[in-house]
């Protein structure tokens, strides 16, 4: 992909020596997959794959950051693996991040490469996997056009390599001198904790991270001169399950494995989020009720048109009918005699208790025990 100087091509990691077909067939291989999200007031950026086609993702991740910032999100946390890429690409993935005000904090996978250093150094502080490889070397291109053209390109490479050795100089406290001595023979590759040791990164993250099949080929392709052992052996998705299910998740039919299980976890975290969203508005419903039915009860008892064991039972009546127990309650009067409350029944009727014949006083208790019971304590109260 050529960038806005349209006859040079700069890359990065492990690409040198690779043509320009060459790099797009590996970047088919190993896509570049950004997602962003937020949780509990913190921005999470995740980057992996060969930095390439940024367009393709561009639009969406900067409305979300727009969008994290509207919401008042400063701090941001990246996780990065990948073998670099289109530097320019990197820059515009670099700038993105730089927009959040607040704390800045990264953590690597397996694997550290070329312009994925640049964006890990950028951050406040970067944690790689134990098991980890750093690799950092001196940007490359290729070159094409008349005389001009490549005159103009070549300085534009110079540019970027100064910007990168400073870069890494005024990080780890190396003399620009000696990192150009160190890149002058190819690559450099770095344990993670070399590049802790030499201030590339802040510190390991403690654990491994896990080595696939494909993991490893991305180390070979990278030109790692040690590979690492594989360690995770699950076997990837069947290539005719793999395009049903990036179909039915609207993606194109040969989307990566990567990008499929990004958007799952997407999916995910959205229905996690929506469950979440229905609880908490289930509990405000349920809130706001009970403060409503205490108000009106509450506002009953005050008014002395009920007592408040009377009231204890209104409550469960107002709980599944509000209406009918408001309408209730605002056609009583205050009370007089307790044994002259009128009290409700099961079907609605109203009659004072201590007019009740029995045998209306036995249909209220086994129509509405609550309501027998308070009206027969209210008369057990005024006999006393």
């Amino acid at each position: 992909m050529k960038n806005t100087c349209k006859d040079i091509l700069i890359i990065g990691a492990g690409c040198l020596g690779l043509n320009a077909a060459t790099f797009s067939a590996l970047a088919k291989d190993y896509p570049l997959v950004i997602t962003a999200e937020a949780k509990e007031n913190k921005a999470y950026l995740r980057i992996t794959g060969l930095i390439y086609e940024w367009n393709n993702s561009s639009e969406e991740i900067t409305r979300k950051i727009d969008d994290f910032l509207a919401e008042g999100i400063q701090d941001v946390h990246v996780y990065l693996n990948g073998p670099g890429g289109d530097v320019f690409q990197a820059a515009e993935i670099e700038n993105q991040i730089q927009r959040f005000p607040g704390s800045k904090t990264g953590e690597a996978g397996a694997l550290l490469a070329s312009a994925y250093t640049k964006i890990a150094i950028s951050l406040d502080s970067c944690k790689q996997a134990e098991n980890g490889q750093f690799m950092y070397h001196k940007p490359s291109g290729r070159l094409s056009g008349n005389e001009d053209a490549i005159a103009s390109g070549l300085k534009l490479l110079q540019n970027m390599s100064t910007q990168y050795k400073e870069a890494y100089s005024a990080k780890t406290g190396i003399a620009v001198e000696v990192i150009e001595s160190n890149w002058a023979t190819g690559d450099v590759w770095l344990s993670a904790k070399e590049a802790v040791a030499q201030k590339f990164l802040s510190g390991t993250t403690q654990k491994n991270a896990p080595i696939t099949k494909e993991t490893k080929a991305l180390f070979q392709a990278c030109g790692a001169p040690t590979l690492p052992k594989i360690t995770n052996h699950k076997k990837p998705l069947k290539t005719m399950d793999q395009k049903i299910l990036a179909l039915s998740l609207g993606l194109p039919e040969d989307a990566s494995e990567e990008l499929i299980k990004a958007t799952i976890k997407a999916n995910k975290d959205a229905a996690t989020e929506v469950a979440g969203l229905k609880a908490e508005k289930a509990a405000k419903e349920t809130a706001d009720t009970t403060a409503k039915v205490d108000t009106l009860i509450n506002g009953a008892i005050a008014d002395k048109k009920v007592n408040a064991t009377q009231g204890e039972s209104l409550k469960t009546w107002a709980k599944t009918d509000f209406a009918g127990c408001e309408t209730y309650i605002k056609g009583l009067s205050a009370l007089g005699k307790l044994s002259a409350a009128i009290v409700p029944s099961a079907v609605g009727a109203v009659k004072a208790f201590a007019d009740m014949t029995e045998a209306e006083q036995q249909t209220m208790s086994q129509d509405d025990p609550d309501g027998f019971k308070a009206a027969y304590l209210a008369l057990l109260e005024e006999k006393k």
